[in-house]
């Protein structure tokens, strides 16, 4: 029965060729660890219940756990995540997905064949979701939020499409925000919100200085390799806050800038049309 499954497995993974992921292999046996708690995303590379063969399993506080099956070319064969959680076929599982301490299952061979475990990698405690479910807040028709209370000046969002998790938000002691599609979430720590959509720049845009509707001003740096913003307002020049792994959030009290770890910058003027900052040069 595992020859059987592993040739059609195979045959999976040869069809689904044009689309795989990569990944470098580790010598037999061994198992790979890595973690960025900044980006609220664990990942750690297994072996394979099918010899030869690689897991790597990711734990994303915007996503939840995910597993990808992959033959010794580092060809993805299968995944199993929040969508699909259980593949018996390639005897794979996912037990509490979008728990805080997940559970990975997998196995060779069907029927009886006991499952073996293998935990996901933890994430740092304010990427993991916890308190109580205060209220769902309904961005659009298929778009939501929940809200938790963790404690005070500490609270924390998940947000849904579709019914699916896309984002993660923790807001403690200073706000949290998302960026996703066109829409722009602010997160703040005693649990009230803001958001809008529109009025930001394209991933990766250039460095340099930007206006935003009010004529306030916010300057796009970059240092190793992670984007900051500046804001200036009529109080003054605020510091640069960078956007490691989590969007970076600087307000006064009428201008919000939201800036995301692509360099994505977000801005949004109370009692003014939204529109996305405009690039001044250099």
């Amino acid at each position: 029965m595992r020859t059987a499954l592993r040739t059609a497995l195979a045959i999976v993974a040869l069809v689904g060729t044009a689309t795989a992921s990569v990944v470098t292999a580790t010598a037999a046996g061994a198992t790979t660890a890595s973690s960025t708690s900044t980006a609220c995303i664990a990942t750690k590379t297994i072996p394979s219940a099918f010899g030869g063969w690689k897991v790597k399993l990711v734990n994303s506080a915007d996503s939840g756990a995910s597993a990808k099956l992959l033959d010794e070319k580092g060809h993805v064969v299968s995944t199993v995540d929040q969508s699909r959680p259980v593949d018996l076929a390639g005897g794979l599982r996912i037990t509490g997905v979008l728990s805080a301490k997940p559970v990975f299952g997998q196995r060779s061979e069907g029927g009886p064949t006991p499952w073996k475990s293998t935990a996901f990698p933890v994430l740092s405690a304010d990427c993991t979701q916890s308190g109580k479910l205060v209220h769902t807040l309904r961005l659009d028709s298929r778009t939501a939020a929940q809200i938790f209370k963790v404690s005070a000046g500490h609270y924390q969002a998940r947000v849904y499409q579709s019914g699916k998790l896309v984002r993660f938000i923790d807001a403690h002691g200073r706000a949290g925000a998302a960026l996703f599609g066109s829409r722009t979430l602010v997160l703040n720590p005693d649990g009230t919100t803001v958001t809008w959509t529109g009025a930001k720049t394209a991933a990766n845009p250039r460095l340099g200085r930007y206006k935003l509707a009010n004529g306030a001003t916010v300057k796009l740096v970059k240092r190793a390799g992670v984007y900051g913003a500046q804001l200036t307002t009529g109080h003054g020049t605020f510091s640069v806050e960078y956007a490691k792994g989590r969007p970076s959030v600087q307000q006064d009290d009428v201008t919000l800038v939201v800036l995301g770890a692509d360099g994505t910058l977000s801005g949004h003027v109370y009692g003014e049309a939204q529109k996305p900052p405009v690039y001044l040069g250099a």
